[in-house]
């Protein structure tokens, strides 16, 4: 399939794949709610070479398909900060975090966040859309982050990384020498019951998935390349800390280290497929400034 999105029409075309399937079960496809199915026929927003068809409609290859996206607006407060944009196509942008800022607030009307400055963006390139990241980063990480730019289609990215199918990658400085070179670290997440900011390792906490490989050492540090097959909150910082390789200045599950600055932990990588065209898009974090002693 291909795709383009102009004055809020999202037009896709090129459709071999799905032909057969009916107007609905294409629909399905994305992820799309009952609900925005549902308005997409009851308010005339969904047509099939510009004609209006029923959700049983069989699909041709040949056929074009058009979806008029709603009008919406950004839903967050500007910040004085414009957020720095790695990659952008119609359906996302993948935005530069820096260490020391949250991803989003719960009271949209503060400033300060990534949210905040990706709203400011989102002004100056003259977009009217709400702003929706796909995944996180804790306050200290630095690096990369997915933001959906049509919300129509943004279950469909939640699905993705859900199923594990978005590729996270970090690089982690460390205390001390990871026991193999490669290994998955398999250890249950939960709360801290005694500290309120913290996770800790339990058994009756939520699967966690790291993948870890050593990329350098010397006698006090290592430099780590790290893979999420899951999202638990600190999830890396939690699993280094387990096998005796915190993360250095880590405030939360590690000690300070005198030779670096800030938390070592860096989204260098983010990996996806394009749910139309069915690309896999890779987008490394070109801003990451820092080096390994």
């Amino acid at each position: 399939m291909k795709y383009s999105i102009n004055l809020n029409e999202l037009k896709i075309n090129y459709l071999k794949e799905v032909e057969g399937k009916s107007l609905i079960e294409f629909l399905q496809l994305f992820k799309i709610s009952k609900k925005n199915i549902h308005l997409l026929f009851s308010e005339n927003r969904i047509k099939v070479n510009r004609c209006l068809k029923q959700r049983e409609y069989i699909i041709n290859e040949k056929d074009e398909i058009n979806i008029k996206l709603p009008i919406e607006e950004i839903d967050y407060a500007m910040d004085s900060k414009c957020a720095s944009v790695i990659y952008e196509d119609d359906l996302v942008c993948v935005v530069h975090k820096d260490s020391g800022i949250i991803v989003h607030d719960d009271d949209k009307q503060k400033t300060g966040t990534l949210a905040n400055q990706v709203a400011t963006y989102y002004m100056e390139q003259g977009y009217s859309i709400p702003v929706r990241y796909i995944h996180r980063l804790d306050e200290e990480t630095e690096g990369l982050v997915l933001f959906c730019k049509v919300p129509l289609i943004q279950p469909w990215f939640d699905e993705e990384l859900a199923q594990k199918r978005i590729e996270r990658t970090y690089h982690a400085i460390t205390f001390n020498k990871p026991r193999q070179k490669e290994m998955l670290i398999s250890a249950n997440i939960g709360r801290d019951r005694h500290d309120a900011k913290k996770m800790r390792i339990s058994s009756t906490g939520k699967e966690a998935l790291t993948k870890i490989k050593l990329i350098s050492s010397n006698d006090l540090y290592s430099l780590l390349e790290c893979k999420l097959e899951t999202g638990r909150t600190h999830q890396i910082r939690v699993h280094l800390a387990s096998i005796n390789c915190p993360i250095v200045n880590d405030s939360l599950y590690g000690y300070k280290s005198r030779e670096y600055n800030g938390m070592g932990l860096y989204a260098i990588s983010l990996t996806w497929v394009d749910p139309f065209t069915k690309e896999k898009r890779t987008v490394n974090d070109s801003q990451i400034n820092y080096y390994f002693k």
